[in-house]
């Protein structure tokens, strides 16, 4: 607007005092804070007093202070102290209320969001003494902000995401992620956080403003999906918070729960119920950039500023799946076999890493891991839509692939389990072992290259050698003496290196025994020995979880602190945190785990830009169903 054109109208606005008693309400009439009013209207006066042909402003200070220059008015109701502090609490609540109503999901309690007028005592020098004047009005929350939730969401997919006020939005993500929800026939829902200490800024309402193209998008309330799901949009967390969900653990009460969060953290919520699986509690990325303080919170902040969403897609009965999808640079993300970039979607793509939940040959589930590998262990029966099937990765991470539980130290003195391995004819180490190479014999997947993580189950079975319990187990005695006779060559190679100043080589007395039973026929199979390193695209994928830092137990805290990206097994209670994925189990029920449990069915896909995804299998699915589109068509830009 030219500088004349709008001197003049703020002039006429300034002016006129019957529509814009307030300076407030001449803000609003402009479109401008009360700070750059005041600024304007000074300006003005200062160039009046210069003697330059600007409008004339009325004076709106007290009487006895208006310069000569001033336009004259006609007197007016002057308004009580009490009376301008309703006035402001008035208008910021209306202000607010327009906020909270102004999306496709209106929040249906804004009267949960109280504004109050505020008075302070200040003292006059004039008067020599203390008066009462307005305050800024305060804001208070009397209950949870809600919106309408979905009582029937079969069949539905929402795309959780969220956004900082007065941050830009990332324009690349945002065409990819509309073109996502537009290809599924999904829901795009923000969750709004502000970065200010207050809620809201009464003097600059524009200041909490959001990208127009996210307003329609905007949940400021939380929204109940079906009985056992809720996104938690009211939680207006802070973008710097280093841990934003680990006090939340029983805010969802028993519920699977999504919060708005720039930063990816995952927690697995243990069931009191041994029938009922664990729920978890997870947040969403952010579709914004990040804009912070430049003070420590903020700078360490940007390096977990995470750019992506949560996908929840309900099945028709139902049972919900959610995933993480977390952008590249340009914008673009994977999901499962789906990658979407540049507004176009294309299916078919190979997934770079899967770490598999630890698998337990000798308490294998069957039913998950026909869903998981696409085969029944037992009965060799087959299915072509497995998640091995889906994603094709490269490489495929086995985590405890034995569990030694014929022998296990665990129970090297409880007769009745060991009665219990008899009845049911598990008393035989090698037969277990054998139980472990008939799996990995059983994964039809040409094109993936196998990994074996050695993990502590493994190492079970050298401590049941190193140990000597073979020679008090009748059963176990002569495979026991091949298999004593094997891990001392080694030791006597590593003896050998030690004094001769070299290094000492590794060995896992499992992988020897597994190859001395199946011969050439896992010669595809790369194993990773205890203590050593394998790290894809810059993730470690060859630690399983047991050993921590400086001989201390392994635990997720401990390797978040490692600053490496991490991707392990052995807790078998799904978790993200800075950087550290890990993986579920593949049998939830071992016996031993009596109690609360947090254990669950989860995978960790790794995808080829460098991304992860956490995999829950539930009801025997790893996702709902949909068609699906081939490679050939993508999707037209949005």
């Amino acid at each position: 607007m030219p500088g004349n054109e709008f001197e003049n109208r703020f002039a006429q606005i300034y002016n006129d005092i019957s529509a814009y008693p307030t300076l407030r309400d001449v803000a609003r009439g402009l479109g401008k804070s009360v700070k750059t009013v005041r600024n304007y209207s000074a300006l003005l006066r200062r160039r009046t007093e210069a003697g330059r042909a600007v409008p004339g402003l009325i004076w709106r200070g007290p009487a006895s202070d208006a310069p000569a220059y001033a336009l004259k008015i006609d007197a007016a109701p002057e308004l009580s102290s009490a009376d301008h502090a309703h006035r402001r609490a008035s208008q910021l609540a209306n202000d607010v209320s327009s906020l909270l109503l102004a999306s496709r999901y209106p929040v249906i309690n804004p009267e949960a969001m109280v504004v109050r007028s505020h008075m302070v005592r200040r003292y006059d020098r004039a008067l020599g003494d203390y008066v009462e004047v307005e305050g800024s009005p305060r804001t208070w929350l009397t209950d949870t902000l809600r919106v309408a939730g979905v009582d029937k969401p079969a069949g539905r997919t929402f795309l959780f995401t969220g956004a900082q006020n007065d941050a830009p939005v990332d324009q690349d993500f945002w065409r990819n992620l509309n073109a996502y929800a537009q290809w599924l026939g999904a829901e795009i829902v923000v969750g709004p956080w502000t970065y200010e200490t207050n809620w809201w800024d009464e003097n600059n309402p524009a200041s909490r403003d959001y990208d127009p193209v996210l307003m329609p998008h905007l949940c400021f309330g939380q929204m109940e999906i079906g009985p056992d799901f809720v996104f938690c949009g009211e939680m207006n967390t802070l973008p710097t918070a280093a841990r934003p969900i680990s006090d939340l653990t029983t805010y969802s009460r028993g519920r699977w729960a999504v919060f708005p969060h720039a930063k990816l953290q995952l927690l697995s919520i243990p069931s009191t119920d041994p029938h009922t699986p664990a729920h978890q509690i997870m947040t969403t990325g952010s579709v914004t950039r990040p804009m912070v303080i430049p003070r420590k919170a903020g700078v360490k902040s940007l390096f977990h500023h995470v750019i992506g969403a949560t996908i929840v897609e309900f099945d028709e009965d139902g049972t919900f799946f959610c995933r993480q999808l977390s952008a590249d640079e340009n914008g673009s993300f994977y999901d499962l076999d789906v990658l979407v970039k540049a507004g176009e979607i294309s299916t078919g793509h190979r997934a770079l890493a899967m770490t598999a939940a630890d698998i337990h040959a000798a308490k294998l589930d069957r039913g998950n891991c026909l869903t998981t590998f696409g085969f029944d262990p037992k009965t060799q029966a087959r299915r072509s839509d497995s998640l091995l099937d889906t994603v094709r990765p490269e490489h495929l991470l086995i985590h405890d692939l034995h569990d030694q539980e014929s022998r296990n130290h665990h129970h090297e003195d409880d007769v009745s389990h060991n009665f219990e391995m008899a009845v049911r004819g598990r008393e035989s180490v090698m037969g277990e072992v054998q139980r472990a190479v008939d799996f990995l014999l059983s994964i039809k997947a040409p094109e993936t290259e196998i990994i074996v993580v050695e993990s502590n189950h493994d190492l079970a079975l050298e401590r049941y050698v190193r140990e000597g319990r073979y020679r008090m187990d009748g059963v176990n005695f002569r495979v026991g003496l091949t298999l004593d006779a094997a891990y001392h060559d080694w030791r006597a190679e590593v003896a050998k290196a030690l004094d001769g100043n070299l290094p000492a080589p590794t060995f896992s007395l499992l992988e020897w025994t597994m190859r001395f039973l199946a011969g050439p026929k896992l010669h595809h199979v790369k194993w990773v020995h205890d203590g050593q390193s394998l790290v894809i695209d810059g993730v470690q994928v060859g630690a399983h979880g047991f050993r921590g830092a400086n001989g201390a137990k392994g635990t997720v805290a401990g390797y978040a602190r490692l600053g490496q990206k991490m991707s392990i097994g052995d807790k078998h209670s799904p978790a993200i945190l800075d950087g550290v994925y890990v993986a579920g189990v593949m049998q939830l029920n071992h016996g031993y785990n009596k109690g609360p449990s947090g254990w669950s069915v989860t995978h960790i896909l790794q995808y080829r830009n460098g991304k992860r995804a956490l995999v829950t299998l539930r009801n025997g699915r790893f996702r709902a169903s949909r068609p699906r589109i081939s490679l050939a068509n993508p999707c037209p830009a949005v």
